[in-house]
């Protein structure tokens, strides 16, 4: 704009010398500068007219054939339109891509207000949810009525994801996940897990079919090597260290089974387990009592090799079966993976409003690039010693599982060369025993 500016005080400055002059010539200088004025005025007033038709029409095309100031202000006024047209088409661009690769997802997206009000969503949510055009401006809730989503969808922060059997179709599974964003919106991905689902569930049968199958005839082998031990007086020297190592092996083959068999049913009995009182001092006694039986088993046995602190407080509830099944895989985890010198603790204490049956050792410990992935089935630190030692990799994947059936949670602490700690944290319970 100052090169209008310069333009324009040159102009006025030319005018002002030529009016002078003719003012000078025909002695009327004063006339004469009103004359050149007025002719200014009206030279200006017809720039600046073109530049207002212009802005009128919405600065649409080039800009006027002006000069001076307003030439400067409609060429900047052009310069800005120029820059937001190529900002609006790189904003439409941008948008046009994100509304086809939002479209080419199998996953259904959607955007809700901070009142949970749908706003947006790709054509894979019509297809996943049924959604239609009527719906926008309608709150979620309504679409999705399930108790278990509304509180959801209330505070997805407390949890991320949700896995819901779809209202339309009870077959199908959707699981539902959310992240916010902005002042309180929600961005909301639901995907049709119901495959994955098929596949899991086929798995599990398979899991619960073979275990089974492998039950009987692992009965037999181990009668049978049972029965010619028992006779072995008769029998050559390699022929009894074959025995051995058969009934060993069988032993440790009916323990996998077995193992299978209750994964398979903790997997396939989702629902919480029913909240029946358990005698918790007593069932802690049974299983260092146990524990204690299977150290002479494996080692020296040593009368303080497990103890057991409990406080009168705890007082658990579930399914008995199950919570010994998971403290005795802790206990006998420990038992198995660590040095025959090492000391093994089970604590039954109260913490936080939580209830906590921990296991800890002063062994070996465990590297912590491991620990995320301890609960894996057949998941082993070292596999050679977990065979060595009769381990069959499901223990801590039973823990879990049967953590989960009752509102549990698992917590593990190990430090190589100073030991572990598990601890099972349970929700407290109101259940009382009668003694």
């Amino acid at each position: 704009m100052h090169r209008g500016l310069a333009s324009e005080a040159q102009l006025i400055l030319l005018l002002l010398f030529l009016s002078t002059i003719v003012g000078l010539t025909n002695d009327h200088l004063v006339l004469t500068w009103l004359i050149a004025v007025l002719l200014y005025l009206i030279w200006a007033s017809l720039g600046i007219l073109k530049l207002y038709r212009w802005l009128e029409r919405g600065c649409v095309g080039h800009p006027p054939d002006i000069s001076g100031i307003p030439a400067d202000m409609a060429d900047h006024l052009y310069r800005m339109q120029q820059r937001n047209e190529r900002a609006k088409r790189s904003r439409k661009e941008l948008s046009d891509r994100v509304g086809q690769v939002t479209a080419a997802l199998p996953d259904a997206i959607l955007t809700l207000s901070a009142e949970r009000i749908l706003e947006w969503w790709n054509p894979s949510a019509v297809k996943i949810l049924g959604l239609k055009e009527s719906d926008r401006g309608q709150s979620i809730v309504n679409i999705v009525r399930d108790p278990r989503f509304v509180a959801f969808i209330e505070d997805p922060i407390q949890s991320t994801q949700l896995e819901l059997a779809a209202s339309e179709n009870p077959n199908r599974t959707v699981l539902f996940s959310a992240a916010m964003f902005g002042q309180g919106e929600i961005l909301l991905v639901v995907r049709d897990i119901s495959r994955l689902k098929h596949l899991e569930q086929v798995r599990q049968d398979f899991l619960g079919n073979i275990s089974h199958e492998l039950r009987t005839p692992l009965t037999v082998l181990s009668g049978y090597t049972e029965t010619l031990l028992a006779a072995q007086e008769g029998l050559p020297q390699a022929w009894k260290k074959a025995l051995g190592q058969m009934q060993e092996q069988t032993s440790r083959m009916t323990c996998l089974a077995n193992d299978l068999v209750m994964l398979s049913q903790l997997e396939s009995t989702a629902a919480p387990a029913p909240k029946t009182p358990i005698a918790t001092e007593q069932l802690l006694q049974d299983i260092v009592k146990d524990a204690l039986v299977v150290s002479e088993s494996i080692s020296v046995g040593q009368p303080d090799k497990v103890s057991l602190e409990y406080a009168d407080t705890v007082c658990l509830s579930g399914d008995h079966k199950e919570l010994y099944s998971a403290f005795s895989n802790l206990v006998l985890n420990a038992l198995r993976h660590n040095p025959a010198e090492t000391k093994i603790k089970v604590k039954a204490y109260i913490e936080n409003n939580f209830q906590v049956i921990e296991v800890s050792d002063n062994g070996s410990g465990i590297d912590s690039t491991h620990i995320s992935r301890l609960t894996e089935r057949f998941y082993r630190v070292d596999a050679s010693r977990s065979s060595a030692t009769g381990g069959t990799g499901l223990g801590l994947a039973i823990v879990k599982h049967v953590l989960i059936r009752h509102s549990g949670l698992l917590e593990i602490k190990s430090t190589l060369g100073k030991g572990s700690t598990f601890r099972c944290r349970f929700p407290m319970d109101s259940a009382k025993i009668d003694t």
